[in-house]
């Protein structure tokens, strides 16, 4: 499972930080919940600049060439994550 490390300034600018192959030399983690479980619990921010990559959106990123496709997809990946996750908080 691929998961995009993203942080959000306070001018509301995105800033990506790492890409993460979150899948274990064994393969018992396929989805990536074990490493998605340490990093909630490391990191100040309890998951929150961490977007996992939908199977869909890795496909086209594996097959998009074109510099700005790619950061549109990012984009839009990082910009629903974040969505989803201020609606959900209280």
């Amino acid at each position: 499972m691929l998961f995009i490390e993203y942080d959000v300034t306070p001018n509301g600018e995105i800033e990506l930080l790492a890409l993460i192959n979150a899948v274990d030399e064994d393969r018992d983690d396929p989805d990536g919940e074990a490493w998605l479980a340490w990093r909630r619990s490391t990191f100040d921010d309890q998951g929150l600049g961490c977007a996992p990559v939908p199977a869909d959106d890795l496909a086209l990123l594996e097959t998009t060439e074109s510099a700005e496709a790619l950061q549109d997809i990012v984009e839009r990946i990082i910009l629903a994550d974040r969505a989803t996750k201020e609606s959900a908080a209280p």
